[in-house]
């Protein structure tokens, strides 16, 4: 069954063009577009996207004024903000109100499709600033492809530690493989 996802952003043509580039994969079912704050807050109460990708600047106000509204129309919804920015203060600003995590819009499509499944399914995309500084230094050296012995090597640790800070960050980030730390690793642009 196709994650349902409703998409806001006040660009058309960016609008247009993501609706059916992320429609086109088939395992998203875009079911409603909007431009503004109030066709967001319509669009979480009448159709009740599994996905509400929200743009973070809108005409008629911020989209992090709106997360409350939306989650309170359709408290099932996931909030996913887009942003422009790679401030990750916005990040942490929106999992503070309710939103599951944001994405940037320079982020490439698969990235944008692994976050929609990853909020989909009921986990959250953690901000930079959430993790702690030995975390994301582990997870740059992961997403450049470091080995184990070269991330010990690197960060002064023993090879077993490395090890155990893999799989905590694999638990603090809900994925399974190494693989998805990288992929958070992009989606967090370290």
């Amino acid at each position: 069954m196709p994650i349902r996802v409703a998409l806001v952003d006040d660009h058309c043509l960016i609008r247009d063009a993501l609706s059916d580039l992320i429609a086109s994969r088939g395992e998203v079912d875009v079911v409603a577009v909007g431009g503004d704050g109030a066709e967001a807050v319509r669009i979480a109460s009448e159709d009740r996207p599994d996905v509400l990708l929200l743009d973070i600047a809108l005409p008629d106000g911020s989209g992090l004024e709106l997360i409350d509204r939306i989650l309170a129309s359709s408290p099932a919804t996931r909030v996913l903000m887009l942003s422009m920015h790679s401030d990750p203060a916005y990040a942490v600003t929106a999992r503070k109100r309710g939103a599951s995590g944001l994405i940037s819009k320079s982020a490439p499509i698969e990235d944008l499709l692994d976050a929609i499944r990853d909020v989909a399914s009921g986990d959250t995309i953690p901000a930079v600033d959430e993790l702690a500084k030995r975390e994301r230094q582990m997870l740059t050296l992961i997403a450049q492809g470091a080995t184990n012995d070269e991330i010990a090597s690197a960060l002064h640790l023993r090879p077993k530690t490395v090890e155990t800070y893999s799989q905590q960050l694999m638990t603090k980030l809900s994925v399974h493989t190494r693989a998805g730390l990288v992929g958070c690793a992009r989606r967090m642009q370290l």
